[in-house]
């Protein structure tokens, strides 16, 4: 994966994509949140971007360079994209049924996106996560969620002993990966459950919240989309009560010290 490769989506027409889409309403969340964390160190940061996919996400957050960023996916020829945008310090190919192949607290943020629905580990996943993850480190859990997690769950298993596509992987049925294309959903939350798995792996919840209400493809709902009212109301009330949200932001700090309190003596984080 060359970084010489021409890059194929600006970051003008990223802006340009996302905006007003309450598909990707995560994405200025998460440059604001980002910047934010940036302000809080006194040098630069390291991120993760689990299931970076093309690379859109690190694209849009346009942080300063003394920001890294490092992301994963299944798939290469997403890994391709995401090398296009030339902003990846590093690029990796993982299955993450298999685990994270990285040394203990190397990130100042790890980046979850659209990735637990698809996993049978999600649990040991997210400790892992909290193990990789700095001091004072902050995770960022972007999933769906519904109110009847284990109906849909055991309908979706009962679909796919029917069907399943030649070029899709499951992976409470199986794991042979290489030859796929794309995952099949197997993990349902609500969003209580959600909050909960990520509390267990040791996090403290610092936010909950929501972006869109409706998460499907009917071509009448996205152009709704179209009229900067329905964007705003939308968001303004998912925001509030996120338990209406088809999908929804979960972040978690790791317990450490504040970055932002100096030792007075040495100019250093105090511990």
């Amino acid at each position: 994966m060359s970084k010489n490769a021409p890059t194929r989506l600006a970051f003008g027409k990223i802006k340009d994509t996302v905006r007003y889409r309450l598909k990707f309403a995560h994405f200025p969340y998460l440059a604001r949140s980002l910047e934010n964390e940036r302000a809080r160190r006194s040098e630069g940061m390291a991120i993760l971007d689990v299931g970076c996919g093309p690379g859109n996400i690190a694209g849009f957050c346009d942080l300063p360079g003394d920001v890294k960023w490092f992301g994963l996916d299944l798939w290469e020829y997403q890994l391709v994209q995401a090398a296009e945008k030339r902003v990846y310090a590093g690029l990796f190919q993982v299955n993450l049924v298999d685990g994270l192949p990285f040394k203990d607290s190397s990130f100042d943020a790890v980046l979850c996106n659209e990735v637990l629905m698809y996993l049978p580990n999600a649990a040991e996943l997210l400790g892992q996560f909290h193990q990789v993850l700095k001091a004072n480190g902050v995770l960022f859990v972007y999933n769906p969620i519904t109110w009847l997690p284990k109906v849909l769950a055991g309908a979706r298993r009962r679909l796919r002993s029917l069907h399943q596509e030649r070029r899709s992987v499951s992976w409470d049925r199986q794991t042979d990966w290489k030859n796929a294309t794309r995952a099949c959903r197997i993990t349902y939350y609500s969003l209580r459950s959600l909050v909960e798995e990520v509390r267990s792996a040791r996090f403290e919840i610092i936010d909950v919240t929501g972006f869109r209400i409706f998460r499907n493809r009917i071509r009448a709902m996205t152009r709704l989309e179209d009229y900067r009212w329905y964007y705003a109301i939308t968001k303004s009330l998912v925001s509030r009560f996120p338990q209406l949200a088809a999908d929804i932001m979960v972040v978690g700090r790791k317990a450490g010290p504040d970055p932002t309190k100096r030792d007075v003596l040495g100019g250093r984080s105090a511990v």
